[in-house]
């Protein structure tokens, strides 16, 4: 399926694509998507409930669960729980904001990410490595080693300040509907962007940022 979608992104890169949303209620996906949730072996969130309170629920019971309330429109995301941890390279004692979305909404994310990044990695440039898969640090390291080799000598680092808290929601999505006319997938996208965190006890749900911590 991924192949597939990669595939007929790169050949028209104007094509809007409107039948994904089946997709990530498939059953294969969802599994999928439990599978890279259970690998990375995260902390549950404000439902506190953990990867092995899904599994002693039953994995599969939740997947069917989830993909009813997302064919149906009935799924909606709980906020995030937030938590801060040291910042690396920076000043002691700065941290960094993360938002750690509860287990069902981590799976629902990369259901949602399975499907969707096929379409826009076949936009991406090659000399673009930040969170794309198969591509790493190290790959990005490679090209400044064979860049050196090749006589370059200056490295120009820049920095987008709080990056991630500033993203406005609809450029945002405007960006993503230049690829995806689903209205139930943009839907999801929405709610997702607008499920908000949990901090001290107070949700809050700002209309800019996507939460560092969350899959999508």
């Amino acid at each position: 399926m991924q192949h597939a979608l990669y595939r007929a992104a790169k050949a028209d890169p104007g094509r809007r694509f409107h039948a994904l949303a089946d997709k990530i209620c498939r059953r294969d996906v969802l599994w999928r998507a439990w599978a890279a949730v259970r690998a990375n072996n995260g902390v549950p969130g404000i439902d506190k409930i953990t990867l092995a309170g899904v599994e002693e629920y039953g994995v599969d019971r939740l997947l069917g669960e989830l993909a009813s309330e997302l064919r149906e429109g009935r799924y909606r995301p709980l906020p995030a729980r937030r938590v801060y941890i040291p910042k690396p390279g920076a000043p002691a004692g700065e941290q960094r904001p993360l938002s750690i979305p509860p287990v069902r909404d981590r799976i629902v994310q990369a259901a949602v990410k399975i499907v969707i990044e096929p379409v826009f990695e076949a936009d991406m440039l090659a000399c673009s490595f930040g969170f794309r898969p198969k591509r790493s640090a190290h790959d990005a390291l490679q090209v400044l080693v064979d860049e050196c080799w090749r006589g370059c000598r200056w490295v120009v680092e820049t920095d987008v300040a709080d990056c991630f808290s500033a993203i406005p929601h609809e450029k945002l999505m405007q960006a993503v509907e230049e690829r995806i006319c689903d209205q139930p997938v943009l839907k999801l996208l929405r709610v997702i962007l607008r499920a908000g965190v949990m901090e001290d006890g107070q949700v809050r749900r700002p209309v800019t940022g996507t939460p560092q911590g969350g899959v999508v």
